[in-house]
C-alpha cells in the first residue's frame, strides 16, 4: 500500500481518538511518510514516529491528572482538570505559583519516549508551537530541534495556558494548536499531498489552511465531535469509549464498515439500504441514537433492528406511564381544589364574600 503523511490534530484528552485510529492503521498495513501534529497530536506523533505503540498505550494508561501536574489544594474533579468544580483549587494554585506545575509531565514523557529513536526513524516527524517572546508560529521538524530537547519542544506544542515549568529552558510558548490545530500545510509545504488527517476538535487556528488542490485526502473524525467530551477529561471510561471510537472511525473512513453515527459492516449496510433505502437507514440511526442505544459496536441488522425495536417498545411504555402519572397528579390536584373549594363554601368567610360580590353591581 502506498504511504501516506499523517495529520494529528490536538485536543487533550481526546486525543485517545487517535490511539484507536493508530491500532486500526497498523491492522490495516497503512504506513506513513511523515507526521505531523499539534499540542497532544505532537505527542502521539512522536510516539507514532518511532513506531512505540505499547509505549504509546502505556503513557495514555499513566496520563491522569495527578501524573502531570503538581498542585498543593485538593481537586474535586480528579478526572477533568479544567472543570468548574476545579476553579477555586485552580484559581489559588495560580495566584500561589504564577501558573500550573506541569513538570511532572515531562518526567512521564521522558520515561516512555525514545527521542533517538524519533530521530533515526525513516518517517519524517514535525510539530506545531507559538513563541510569544517573538509572537510568531514556529513549525518544527526533528532537524530543527536541539538535540535532547525533544520532549520539551513536545511539551511546548502542548503548553496550555496556565501551565508553568514545562517547555524548552528560558523561553516561552503557547499551544500550537492557537495557529495551526491541524497541520495539513506543514506537510502539503513539504511536499506530501497524500494524506490522512485524524481530526478531534472544532479548533482550527488562526493560521489554519485547507487548501484541497491536489491534494488526496482521508479525513478521520468522529460524526459527532461532541462525544469525545472535555479535552481535560482524563477518566478511564473516557479513553476506552475515544480508542474505541477512533479505530471504528477509521475502519469506516477506509471502507471497511458503513454507517453514519453507528457502525456496520459494509455489505451487511449495503443490503440494508437496498431493502429499507438509504435515506430510511439514516433516519433509523438517527431514532437509535434519540434513543440512546450503545454505539461502539459493529452491528449487523438483525442485532440493529431487534435493539432498535425493544428500546422503542420501552420508550412508549415511558410515555404510557408518565401521561397516566401526570393524569392521576392532575386528578390528584382537581380533587384537592374540590375539597378546599367544599370547605370554602361552609365557611362563614366564604359565605359573607359570595353575598358581598352577589351585593356588588357592575
Amino acid at each position: 500500500m502506498n504511504k501516506y503523511g499523517l495529520v494529528l490534530a490536538g485536543g487533550g484528552a481526546k486525543g485517545a481518538y487517535q490511539l484507536g485510529a493508530w491500532n486500526a492503521l497498523r491492522e490495516m498495513g497503512v504506513s506513513f511518510n511523515a507526521v505531523a501534529g499539534t499540542s497532544i497530536g505532537s505527542i502521539n506523533g512522536a510516539f507514532i514516529a518511532a513506531d512505540m505503540y505499547n509505549e504509546a498505550i502505556e503513557f495514555w494508561k499513566s496520563a491522569e491528572i495527578n501524573n502531570g501536574v503538581n498542585i498543593t489544594e485538593e481537586l474535586k474533579d480528579p478526572d477533568n482538570l479544567f472543570s468548574l468544580k476545579n476553579f477555586s483549587s485552580l484559581f489559588k494554585e495560580v495566584l500561589k505559583n504564577k501558573g500550573i506545575d506541569a513538570s511532572p509531565t515531562k518526567e512521564l514523557l521522558l520515561r516512555f519516549i525514545d527521542e533517538e529513536k524519533v530521530r533515526r526513524s525513516d518517517v519524517k516527524f514535525g510539530m506545531v508551537t507559538f513563541h510569544l517572546s517573538e509572537f510568531t508560529p514556529l513549525h518544527l521538524f526533528t532537524k530543527d530541534i536541539p538535540q535532547g530537547e525533544l520532549v520539551d519542544y513536545l511539551l511546548a506544542s502542548a503548553k496550555v495556558p496556565l501551565a508553568s515549568k514545562i517547555g524548552p529552558e528560558g523561553e516561552r510558548f503557547l499551544d500550537g494548536g492557537v495557529y495551526d490545530n491541524a497541520p495539513i500545510e506543514m506537510l502539503r509545504n513539504n511536499g506530501y499531498n497524500k494524506l490522512i488527517v485524524i481530526d478531534i476538535s472544532n479548533i482550527s487556528g488562526l493560521g489554519h489552511r485547507l487548501d484541497l488542490s491536489c491534494v488526496e485526502m482521508i479525513y478521520i473524525r468522529p460524526y459527532d465531535i461532541e462525544e469525545l467530551g472535555a479535552a481535560f477529561d482524563f477518566s478511564d471510561v473516557m479513553f476506552e469509549k475515544r480508542v474505541k471510537m477512533g479505530y471504528l472511525d477509521t475502519k469506516k473512513a477506509f471502507g471497511y464498515l458503513s454507517g453514519r453515527r453507528y457502525y456496520f459492516d459494509k455489505d451487511v449496510f449495503r443490503k440494508m439500504a437496498e431493502k429499507y433505502g438509504a435515506e430510511a437507514c439514516l433516519q433509523l440511526e438517527e431514532i437509535a441514537h434519540e434513543l440512546e442505544m450503545e454505539k461502539l459496536i459493529v452491528y449487523d441488522e438483525n442485532t440493529f433492528i431487534r435493539n432498535l425495536k425493544l428500546l422503542s417498545e420501552e420508550y412508549k411504555r415511558e410515555q404510557e406511564l408518565r401521561q397516566v402519572a401526570e393524569e392521576e397528579k392532575e386528578n390528584t390536584i382537581v380533587n384537592r381544589i374540590k375539597k378546599k373549594y367544599s370547605e370554602l363554601r361552609t365557611s362563614k368567610g366564604f359565605s359573607e364574600g359570595i353575598a358581598l360580590l352577589d351585593s356588588i353591581i357592575i
